[in-house]
């Protein structure tokens, strides 16, 4: 199984509108895909430098190819733009497996 972290960023007025449009958008186009398994939205429990609540998305795939193939799929690229006009800093990916 592999784990997807994608962290960034967003000002605490724009948190609500975040998470509609992760509801709304990102989870169906993620949630629609059989190998992705779960998928979370989590924040930080307070704000950061300059007012800014970190956090982000954790992905459940069940391998790396199968996330990579999903990941390239118009669904999903399209599920995320609304969001990334929301971001106000780079987003930061990881990819880890889970081995016990």
């Amino acid at each position: 199984m592999i784990i997807r972290m994608f962290l960034s960023a967003v000002s605490e007025s724009d948190l609500d509108e975040l998470i509609a449009v992760f509801r709304e958008d990102v989870v169906p186009a993620f949630t629609a895909h059989p190998d992705c398994m779960s998928i979370e939205l989590v924040r930080a429990d307070k704000a950061g430098v300059g007012g800014l609540i970190e956090g982000g998305a954790l992905i459940r795939w069940t391998s790396a190819e199968a996330m990579d193939a999903a990941l390239a799929s118009e669904e999903i690229i399209a599920s995320q733009d609304r969001i990334r006009g929301l971001l106000r800093r780079q987003p930061l990916r990881k990819v880890y497996e889970i081995i016990a």
